[in-house]
C-alpha cells in the first residue's frame, strides 16, 4: 500500500489530519549544532597522560586504556598548538528544520475526475482550515489533564512524509490563493511552510533509534578498503609504499 503524506494531532479539539492531496514539490531538510571556541589551545605536554599513568586501582588492562586515551586526547591537542587556532567544543544542536511546498486544487484531477470530488467536494476550505489551526491556538488535551493553560499555544503537529514521521511545531505558513471560482471562494492555492521538530517526544526517540538501525545497514555497501581509509594517517601510508 502506498505510503500517504500528512500533518496531524488527535490531542486537540477539535483533532486535526491534514492529507497532502499532492506529493509536495519540495522537502527541504535542515539541521544546525552551536559549537564554540575552547578556552585555550592547550600545552606542548603529556600532562594527561602522566596524571593517567598515576591512576591505580583496577585492572592493569583497564589503566593501560586510559593511558592510551590519555595519550590520544594530548596528540589532538598539538594540532590546535601547530595551527594556533582554538578547537571547537559543542554546546547545544539546533531543531531539523522542514520546508514544504505544495498545493490545494478544488479542480477535478485530470486522471481521476471522480476520486477527487467524492473525497474533497471540489471544496479546499477545509483543509486551508486546517492547516491555519496549526499556526492558532486550540484546546490543548494534555494540558487540560495537566492542569496546565489550555488555549496558550498552537498545537503541535505529526509530520508523516515518506521516511519522515516526527513531531514537529509550525513555525511559519504562506498561503497563496491563485485561482478563485466566480463566488471568490478558492479554487486552488499554492502552500509553503516551515516545520521545527520539537525533540521532547516520542517521536524523536524512535527517529534515532530508526536512523541507528539505518547506519547500521549501509555497513553492506562499504568493503574493507572503505574502512581502512578511514584511519588517520592512512592516505600517507598508501603514498609511501606505493
Amino acid at each position: 500500500m502506498a505510503r500517504k503524506g500528512y500533518l496531524a494531532n488527535l490531542f486537540t479539539v477539535p483533532p486535526l489530519i491534514f492529507k497532502f492531496q499532492f506529493h509536495p514539490e519540495i522537502l527541504s531538510e535542515k539541521k544546525g549544532f552551536e559549537y564554540r571556541e575552547a578556552p585555550e589551545l592547550g600545552k606542548w605536554a603529556f600532562d594527561k597522560s602522566v596524571k593517567a599513568a598515576g591512576i591505580t586501582g583496577g585492572s592493569a588492562l583497564a589503566r593501560a586504556a586510559k593511558v592510551a586515551g590519555a595519550a590520544l586526547d594530548d596528540f589532538k591537542h598539538f594540532g590546535s598548538l601547530l595551527v594556533a587556532t582554538k578547537a571547537m567544543d559543542p554546546t547545544c544542536g539546533r531543531p531539523r528544520t522542514f520546508a514544504l511546498e505544495f498545493a490545494l486544487d478544488a479542480r477535478a484531477r485530470p486522471d481521476d475526475p471522480t476520486t477527487f470530488d467524492a473525497a474533497r467536494r471540489g471544496r479546499i476550505e477545509p483543509d486551508l482550515a486546517v492547516l491555519r489551526s496549526f499556526m492558532n491556538p486550540t484546546l490543548d488535551i494534555p494540558a487540560l489533564l495537566a492542569g496546565q493553560p489550555i488555549w496558550a499555544k498552537p498545537p503541535t503537529c505529526q509530520l508523516k512524509l515518506g521516511d519522515v514521521e516526527l513531531e514537529c511545531v509550525m513555525n511559519d505558513l504562506n498561503i497563496k490563493i491563485t485561482k478563485f471560482k466566480p463566488d471568490l471562494t478558492p479554487e486552488r492555492a499554492e502552500v509553503s511552510l516551515t516545520l521545527s521538530e520539537q525533540t521532547r517526544s516520542l517521536s524523536t526517540v524512535i527517529d534515532v533509534l530508526t536512523r541507528g538501525v539505518e547506519v547500521v545497514g549501509s555497513y553492506g555497501r562499504l568493503s574493507g578498503e572503505d574502512v581502512l581509509q578511514q584511519i588517520p594517517g592512512w592516505g600517507f601510508v598508501q603514498d609511501a609504499f606505493d
